[in-house]
C-alpha cells in the first residue's frame, strides 16, 4: 500500500488512484465497479493485470476462460477425435471443478489423461489444483509444462497461459532463472501480449535484469496503463523500485509532450479558423453565427485540457484522449463550414448562370429566328436589334464576369479546405 501510495504523489492525481486503491482493498466484482467508474477510458486491464498477479484471481481467470466463446471452439475440436468416455470424463470434470468439488475433478482428469494425453485444456486444470489446492507445486509444474507444450500447436494463447503458470510455480520453487526463461519463451509466441510484457518484466527484475525489466515494463504500460499500479503492488519489482520510480517520471514527461502536441494541433486549428473566417468576409461572406459559436466551444474545450495537464500520468492519458476528440471534431467544424460557405456561393452562381442562359436565349431569339420575323415585322425589330440588343449584351458579359468572379471565389474556400 505505501508504494501505491508514493504512485499517488508522483504520477497520479489523488482522486483517480484513490478510486484504484480502494478497489484493490476488496473483492473482484468491487475492481470492477471502481473501474468502470474511476477509469472507464482504461477499460478491465486492471482486472486483467491482477489475474496476472494474484494466485487466486489466476485460477478466477481460468475458470472463467473455460466458460468463454473461444475456448468452447477450442475444446470442441479438440474433442471430436476423442472416444465418448473421455469426452464425458473431462466434462465431468470440469462440471465438478468450476463448483470447487477437487477430489473428483481430480479423479476424473487423470482418467480422462490416460485417454488423450494431449488435452491441454484438462492438463492445465490439473496443474491449477495441484497448485492452488495440493499445493504440490512438483505436480503443478508438471502439468503446466505439459499443458504448454500441447497447446503450442493450437493455441498460442493456452500456451502462454501455461507458461506464466509455470514461472510462477519456479519461483515458488527458488527457480527465479527458469521463470525468467518461462516468461520469455511467452513473449516469444506472444510478444505483444500485455500478460507476458509485465510478467516478463516481473521476472527480469527479480533476477537483476534492470534495464530488460524496465523495458518491458514500459511496453506494458503504455499498452495497458494499469499495469503501472499493478507494479506498484508487486513484490517482484521490489528490486528495481528506483528505476521503477524514473519510469513514472519519465512517463508522465512523455505523456506532457504527446498532449503539448496535441495542444498545438488545436492552436493551429483555431487559427486556421481565424484565417478562415477573414478570406471568407473578402470573399462576400457574411453569416458567421455557426462559424463563431464553433470557434468558441474550441477554447472552452481547450481550458479543459488546461486543467488535466496540471495533475497526473492517468490525468495526462484522459487529456490526450479529449485533446484528440476535440481535435478531430474541430476538423470536421472546420470543414462543414467551409462545405456550408461554399453551398452559399453554389447557390448564387447557379442563379447567375440561369440568368445568362436566360439572356443568351434571347439574344440567340434576336439573331436567329428574329432574322425570319424580320421581313414581316421590320418596322418592330429593327428598333429593337438597335437599342435592346446592346443592352443584353452588356448584362450578359456583366452576369459573365459576375460567373468568373464566383467561381473563382469557390475556388479560394475550396483551398481553405484541411482534406
Amino acid at each position: 500500500m505505501a508504494q501505491v501510495k508514493q504512485t499517488d504523489q508522483v504520477i497520479a492525481s489523488n482522486e483517480a488512484i484513490a478510486e484504484v486503491i480502494s478497489g484493490l482493498d476488496n473483492t473482484l466484482s468491487e475492481v470492477r465497479g471502481t473501474l468502470e467508474s474511476g477509469f472507464s477510458m482504461l477499460g478491465t486491464g486492471l482486472q486483467e493485470i491482477c489475474f496476472a498477479v494474484d494466485d487466486g484471481f489466476r485460477e478466477v481467470s481460468y475458470k472463467l476462460d473455460l466458460q468463454n466463446e473461444t475456448l468452447q471452439a477450442i475444446k470442441e475440436i479438440l474433442e471430436k477425435p476423442l472416444d465418448t468416455q473421455a469426452k464425458e470424463l473431462r466434462k465431468r470434470a470440469e462440471f465438478a471443478y468450476l463448483n470447487d468439488w477437487m477430489d473428483e475433478a481430480e479423479v476424473d482428469l487423470l482418467e480422462s489423461e490416460k485417454k488423450n494425453y494431449q488435452d491441454f485444456i484438462a492438463l492445465h486444470i490439473l496443474g491449477n489444483i495441484y497448485y492452488h489446492h495440493r499445493k504440490n507445486h512438483q505436480k503443478a509444474l508438471e502439468y503446466y509444462q505439459k499443458a504448454a507444450k500441447y497447446a503450442a500447436p493450437q493455441s498460442k494463447r493456452d500456451t502462454c497461459k501455461a507458461l506464466l503458470c509455470a514461472a510462477k510455480v519456479y519461483k515458488e520453487l527458488g527457480k527465479l532463472e527458469d521463470s525468467y526463461k518461462s516468461t520469455r519463451l511467452a513473449l516469444d509466441i506472444l510478444p505483444e501480449d500485455t500478460h507476458n510484457l509485465f510478467n516478463h518484466a516481473a521476472y527480469a527484475a527479480t533476477t537483476r535484469h534492470i534495464d530488460e525489466s524496465i523495458d518491458y515494463l514500459k511496453k506494458a504500460i503504455l499498452k495497458d496503463p494499469t499495469c503501472l499500479i499493478a507494479a506498484d503492488s508487486d513484490e517482484r519489482f521490489s528490486d528495481v523500485e528506483q528505476e521503477k520510480e524514473k519510469l513514472k517520471r519519465d512517463l508522465r514527461d512523455e505523456q506532457k509532450q504527446t498532449v503539448e502536441h496535441l495542444k498545438q494541433k488545436i492552436n493551429s486549428l483555431k487559427q486556421d479558423f481565424e484565417l478562415a473566417k477573414k478570406v471568407a468576409e473578402e470573399l462576400g461572406i457574411t453569416d458567421f453565427t455557426a462559424f463563431m459559436k464553433d470557434l468558441a466551444s474550441l477554447d472552452n474545450e481547450l481550458a479543459e485540457i488546461e486543467k488535466l495537464f496540471t495533475l497526473g500520468y492517468f490525468d495526462l492519458l484522459k487529456a490526450e484522449q479529449v485533446a484528440g476528440n476535440i481535435y478531430n471534431e474541430g476538423l470536421k467544424v472546420y470543414e462543414r463550414n467551409i462545405e456550408e460557405w461554399m453551398k452559399i456561393k453554389n447557390v448564387y452562381l447557379n442563379k447567375l448562370k440561369a440568368k445568362e442562359a436566360e439572356i443568351s436565349n434571347r439574344l440567340s431569339f434576336i439573331f436567329g429566328e428574329g432574322c425570319f420575323l424580320f421581313f414581316f415585322f421590320w418596322w418592330i425589330m429593327i428598333p429593337y436589334a438597335i437599342v435592346a440588343a446592346p443592352i443584353k449584351w452588356y448584362k450578359l458579359d456583366a452576369i459573365r464576369g459576375e460567373i468568373g468572379k464566383e467561381n473563382n471565389t469557390i475556388a479560394k474556400l475550396s483551398n481553405l479546405k484541411k482534406k
